[in-house]
């Protein structure tokens, strides 16, 4: 016997028609229903209450299934356009009672999910024609680290990733975790690579607001320091443009990050992430475009364009100003510092060079402290 989903919803109504007019008996309903007393029973008060008409299959299942011929019309379908999609398919083929998703089963099952489209417009790639012409600056999105400590003391917290790559080369310039994905930890880290490496011609970064000013009047300390250095920006609008440091965030999660896991403090865990730059380096051989299976630093050279280091360290100095409050804490970059005692209420003068934090008074330095991750 047929069932009563191929036979289709009229099937139903015209059955319940006749058992409602007297024209066919119960006992025969049920058997061209293939249903049982009390499912009749119930098809008959809703034909009562809302009319033959309004008899429906409310059920949201696939109730249909696909038929040998249907089965290879979507196989040919998909052969013949690899780059089709599930909803393309239905269409073309003109079955409606399955969805996009029982399509995309059955591609997997006959191995059609994995077939390679050539691209109409193919990918543009580029590298840099020589070391220092162009950095690549991101921070790779939060990572849990299930053993680190928090500020709080508190196991269990995420952790973010800020370095600079040579776009030529490969070279890991600089990197540091950080429990913030700050302004400032990116000036940091940029401060160290400035001072290490030499000047770059280019920055390329995306547009966040460690970055880029969202603001039209000000820049960011990235884009002012930018700017007194000579060094131009150039703004990714899509992760794709910086390509190179992406693939290198998979890398890190890959080889350094799945084997670090057990890290319980930020020390350790910087302390092991400059072991294993050190080591990608020297060590890892790239394939990529440009660079012939060699290393990041066989291709890597210190920049040409130098300043003296002590007239680069006075013109990276981040000046400002912060009250003291009643516990003698200062707020800085959303933490506290202690100060020592004496300048409750006071507004005091602070000069931030890379890591360190000098407080002025009177003109003289009276205290020095690190900043945290």
């Amino acid at each position: 016997m047929i069932s009563l989903e191929r036979k289709g919803i009229e099937f139903k109504q015209d059955v319940l028609k006749q058992v409602l007019t007297g024209a066919m008996d119960k006992k025969k309903a049920r058997t061209l229903l293939t249903c049982c007393p009390r499912t009749l029973q119930n098809y008959l008060a809703e034909a009562l209450k809302h009319g033959v008409s309004g008899i429906k299959d409310k059920r949201h299942g696939n109730n249909y299934k696909l038929s040998p011929k249907e089965l290879i019309s979507i196989l040919e379908t998909k052969k013949k356009g690899p780059w089709r999609s599930a909803r393309k398919v239905l269409e073309i083929t003109g079955i409606t009672h399955i969805g996009e998703r029982r399509v995309q089963k059955i591609w997997v099952q006959h191995g059609l999910n994995l077939v390679n489209v050539e691209r109409i417009k193919p990918i543009t790639r580029f590298v840099a024609r020589s070391p220092n012409d162009l950095w690549q600056a991101d921070i790779m999105g939060k990572i849990y680290f299930p053993y680190l400590i928090n500020e709080k003391g508190e196991s269990g917290c995420c952790a973010y990733l800020i370095a600079n790559l040579d776009d030529c080369s490969r070279f890991l310039l600089g990197g540091k975790w950080f429990s913030r994905q700050s302004q400032m930890n990116v000036f940091r880290v940029w401060y160290f690579c400035l001072l290490r490496w030499g000047l770059p011609k280019g920055m390329l970064a995306d547009r966040g607001s460690q970055y880029k000013s969202t603001n039209s009047k000000g820049d960011s300390t990235y884009q002012h320091y930018a700017k007194a250095l000579d060094i131009e920006l150039v703004w990714a609008y899509r992760a794709r443009t910086k390509g190179k440091i992406e693939r290198f965030w998979r890398f890190v999660q890959r080889d350094f990050v799945r084997e670090n896991f057990s890290v319980k403090t930020f020390d350790e865990l910087n302390r092991l992430f400059f072991k294993w730059q050190i080591k990608y380096n020297e060590e890892f051989k790239s394939s990529g475009l440009g660079m012939l299976k060699r290393t990041p630093a066989e291709v890597y050279l210190p920049s040409e364009i130098q300043k003296p280091k002590q007239e680069l360290v006075e013109l990276l100095t981040v000046t400002l100003r912060r009250l003291v409050y009643m516990d003698s804490t200062i707020s800085l970059f959303g933490k506290r510092y202690k100060i020592p005692p004496g300048y409750i209420k006071c507004r005091i003068w602070l000069h931030i060079r890379g890591e360190t934090v000098s407080m002025e008074s009177m003109g003289n330095i009276v205290y020095k402290f690190r900043l945290r991750v």
